[in-house]
């Protein structure tokens, strides 16, 4: 399936770009490489985790990402510079085209979900219900995602009044109303001098995703009338709109530095410029505005240095450095501080970069920087979990099965033994007890190989006439004091008398 994905994405661009049997032969040949080689990776990511380098193998995960998003949005473009149709012409036919595949498609969802209930209820007794999503599945894979890809090119000429009901007056009226809104609350800042809400980057953000085709669409209608002329003026409205998120995202990132997703919000605003500046001054190039996509796809996950991952690694190495540079903190530089530490731990080359720069005593003393050190609390506890699907049970020499879930939270209050020695699993009104004091032993000494290994010694042959299937086990425990935070587990018992 991965393989299949990979393939099809760029072999899409190749029929896009070329009508010639060589250059499409050639153009599938590399279709092949890139899927095998990424798909390659994908299976044997923890064998080539030992041979290179973790900062490496996640440059492998950003390309990946990188390409299959760029090819895609290459492919649109290419379909679009084929129709011979203006932007706006060629977003109405893909939405149009869209529009009607998804109608189809739920229909035929919604048919073929109720016709196969039917069958599996009256034909097959009420068993083998994965048969229906296998059924939709079949009819997501068959029809609605070659649809989605068929609309991309076959570009219809005739716009139904229905299309233009729905695009016109239903999705442009609660653009213009979003934009109402916005500006009310712009007007409320003002008035009261207020602090825009922390939400207000992520609305205008939705705004814009979701707003901007459409007011794009609708410049293709051009009957002059109310709706049509507030159209013309949303693009222009929008500039205010990107003046707030500016100073929205950039009290974040004087305040706590640079993250991948502070990252992304620039690197978005940048994209509303760039896409306002073309509406006002070039609209007839504004099928550009997806190359200028590509370039931001491409410079924020691969290009070194100014990817997002570097930028946020250095600027948050800069908070870090703080410490250093001063003995006195303000609260603010102490958030910096201690935020800066806790996200370059979580990053491939932050440990190195914080034991370079800090010793144990230091890196202690930032720990504690807000008065308690969480590492401390968090490096004590152990958490031992594991899951398995079972398909059958063979029940042979077995007269009763039943369905055992037992959970319970001690707060650190009970230990292995008292927990586990005589767990007691309740089964309806009966209290029929089970000693897997011993397994649970077992499985914590696996630590986090316990998912590799769980499926193999999750049968518990409890004594002759009981056995104890387990498949799910989570436990929270202290790794000094073996003291149980708490515990779930869920199985099968089978009982032979």
């Amino acid at each position: 399936m991965f393989f299949g994905m990979i393939f099809a994405n760029i072999a899409f661009l190749t029929e896009t770009i070329s009508q010639k049997r060589i250059k499409r032969n050639v153009g599938y040949a590399i279709s092949v490489v890139f899927a095998l080689a990424f798909t390659y990776i994908n299976v044997n990511a923890d064998v080539i985790k030992n041979i290179v380098s973790n900062s490496f193998l996640e440059w492998i995960e950003n390309l990946f990402f990188c390409s299959m998003i760029s090819v895609f949005a290459l492919s649109i473009y290419f379909n679009y510079k084929k129709s011979t149709k203006t932007f706006e012409q060629y977003l109405i036919s893909v939405f149009i085209n869209i529009f009607k595949t998804s109608i189809i498609y739920g229909i035929l969802a919604i048919g073929s979900a109720i016709v196969t209930a039917i069958f599996i209820y009256l034909i097959l007794d009420g068993r083998s219900y994965t048969l229906l999503l296998r059924v939709e599945v079949l009819i997501l894979g068959i029809y609605y995602i070659p649809g989605i890809l068929y609309s991309l090119y076959n570009i219809e000429e005739k716009i139904s009044n229905f299309s233009k009901i729905v695009i016109k007056y239903v999705l442009e009226t609660l653009v213009i109303v979003a934009f109402a809104i916005i500006y009310m609350y712009m007007i409320k800042i003002i008035v009261l001098r207020d602090i825009p809400s922390n939400q207000i980057f992520r609305i205008l953000a939705t705004l814009f995703i979701l707003g901007c085709p459409i007011w794009t669409i609708v410049e293709n209608f051009k009957e002059d009338t109310i709706i049509d002329k507030i159209n013309k003026l949303l693009p222009k409205l929008f500039i205010p709109f990107i003046v707030l998120q500016i100073y929205s995202i950039g009290v974040r990132i004087l305040d706590n530095g640079i993250t991948e997703s502070r990252y992304l919000c620039i690197m978005l605003i940048i994209f509303e410029i760039i896409y306002t500046i073309i509406n006002l001054r070039k609209k007839e190039n504004m099928g550009e505005i997806i190359l200028v996509f590509v370039a931001i796809v491409i410079i924020s996950t691969i290009v070194p240095y100014i990817n997002m991952y570097n930028i946020s690694q250095i600027s948050q190495y800069n908070n870090l450095k703080i410490f250093k540079d001063k003995t006195v903190y303000t609260k603010e530089e102490k958030q910096k501080i201690y935020g800066a530490y806790y996200y370059l731990q979580k990053t491939d080359e932050g440990d190195k970069l914080i034991n370079e720069l800090l010793n144990e005593s230091e890196q202690k003393e930032i720990r504690n920087i807000n008065g308690e050190d969480k590492s401390e609390n968090s490096n004590k506890m152990q958490y031992v979990s594991a899951y398995t699907s079972v398909d059958y049970i063979d029940v042979e020499g077995y007269k009763k099965l039943y369905t055992i879930n037992s959970s319970n939270y001690y707060d650190g209050q009970g230990s292995l033994e008292e927990v586990f020695e005589n767990l007691a699993l309740k089964v309806e009104n009966n209290n029929i007890y089970v000693n897997i004091y011993e397994n649970i032993k077992e499985y914590m000494q696996y630590g986090n190989r316990l998912k590799e290994n769980f499926e193999y010694i999750n049968k518990i042959q409890i004594d002759d006439n009981k056995k104890f299937i387990l498949t799910n086990v989570s436990i929270s425990y202290d790794k000094e004091s073996k003291s149980v935070e708490d515990y779930r587990l869920s199985g099968y018992l089978l009982i032979k008398e």
